[in-house]
């Protein structure tokens, strides 16, 4: 099992240590990942609503790299996935697109021919045979009431990003999380609003204390089911949630926050592996305290 590894920009940037988490996860699972010359995806929030064609053309450079090594994309966040398989799909299925685009690509040697595919970290862990082989290999639970947050990008629009998924009403509602992590020892537990943005769009692009606003609810929501920690498979959503709970902190005085973990620092630790060696000691809500009240430390 071999993937080209897309990292994006603010993982290397802002959260190494969700990149030294999947490294070691996926060499324990078997997964070998390729380093290439990949750059920015284009977000799906910004140059996308600008200039459509330029996203379009950057996104397809990226995926013509991994054509060209013969390997399908892992991104390990919900806007990179949402950008490369928006564009995969594009490409694959409007020529005229295909054909202007390609002839910018043209101009740097490459061209694209659609055949590779772009998958998420969470997708590929959910995979029947790298299950079999996280239930051997693991070392704890992690017996805590967890809530999945998927983020907005990872599953929408559904036709688009899991189209071999559709319910009869052409809806799709994402599982696969909760469902991993059951294996894991943890407690998934439903909450109100789940599927509510984090907040970090709005907040990024046009009003802060509005992006805050909508965290603020989720977080209530999880506060009243007694959720210990989030569960996020994305780094801005994270930053909403661990940063954000810092910044609000500082108007409202609350001491009760919730730490925030990307998924695969969460089945390290099931694996064996030490907090500080997933980059856990960096966050902002420390989870010290918590992880130790279940024999992790």
């Amino acid at each position: 099992m071999r993937y080209a590894l897309y990292l994006g920009c603010a993982i290397p940037i802002k959260y190494p240590g969700f990149e030294a988490a999947t490294r070691l996860v996926c060499e324990r699972l078997g997964i070998e990942l390729v380093d290439l010359s990949f750059a920015c995806c284009p977000p799906p929030t910004s140059l996308k609503l600008v200039h459509y064609d330029s996203w379009l053309a950057l996104a397809a450079r990226n995926i013509c790299v991994a054509e060209e090594a013969g390997l399908d994309i892992l991104t390990l966040c919900s806007g990179c996935v949402n950008t490369l398989k928006e564009a995969n799909h594009i490409l694959r299925q409007n020529e005229a697109k295909r054909r202007k685009v390609n002839r910018i690509l043209e101009e740097h040697g490459r061209a694209f021919k659609g055949t590779q595919e772009v998958t998420h970290i969470l997708d590929v862990l959910y995979q029947d045979s790298v299950v079999d082989r996280l239930m051997k290999k693991l070392v704890r639970d992690i017996p805590l009431r967890v809530g999945c947050h998927y983020g907005c990008h990872y599953f929408r629009p559904p036709k688009v990003m899991y189209p071999g998924e559709l319910s009869d009403a052409e809806s799709y509602v994402p599982v696969k999380m909760d469902h991993l992590l059951s294996i894991l020892g943890v407690e998934p537990t439903e909450y109100s609003r789940k599927f509510l943005c984090c907040g970090s769009p709005l907040g990024a692009n046009m009003d802060q204390d509005a992006g805050y606003a909508i965290t603020r609810e989720k977080l209530t929501h999880l506060q009243d089911r007694n959720i210990q920690a989030i569960s996020v498979i994305c780094p801005s959503c994270f930053e909403q949630f661990d940063m954000g709970q810092i910044v609000m902190s500082r108007k409202t005085k609350d001491k009760n926050k919730i730490p925030t973990f990307y998924l695969t620092q969460l089945v390290g630790l099931a694996l064996g592996m030490s907090p500080k060696d997933l980059g856990l000691d960096v966050h902002r809500v420390k989870s010290r305290k918590l992880l130790e009240g279940v024999g992790v430390s």
